[in-house]
């Protein structure tokens, strides 16, 4: 029965309750939903606008190699390298409603 319920709804409702509930990267909210990364990525503006007064907490992205955080991103999306050391190793960033 939940599953039913699930897929009534519409992808920023989904993502509203899911991100309520736990703290998810857009890849794993991408795989869960069985979405683009993209649509991902489009909702969650969308999302943001209309939670409020609640907003979308943010842990940044950061670099596995020399440890950089990315404090001042405000897109959603991944960078793809770091501008201290030049790596694209690089942990998403997670979302959280809060």
């Amino acid at each position: 029965m939940a599953v039913s319920k699930m897929a009534e709804k519409t992808l920023r409702q989904k993502l509203i309750e899911l991100l309520s509930l736990q703290e998810m990267s857009i890849s794993q909210l991408a795989r869960t939903l069985e979405v683009k990364f993209s649509e991902i990525d489009l909702a969650l503006q969308h999302v943001e606008k209309s939670i409020k007064p609640k907003k979308i907490k943010i842990t940044p992205a950061r670099c596995k190699e020399c440890g950089f955080v990315f404090r001042e991103r405000k897109k959603f999306t991944p960078p793809s390298r770091c501008p201290e050391c030049k790596s694209e190793w690089i942990s998403e960033a997670t979302f959280r409603i809060a």
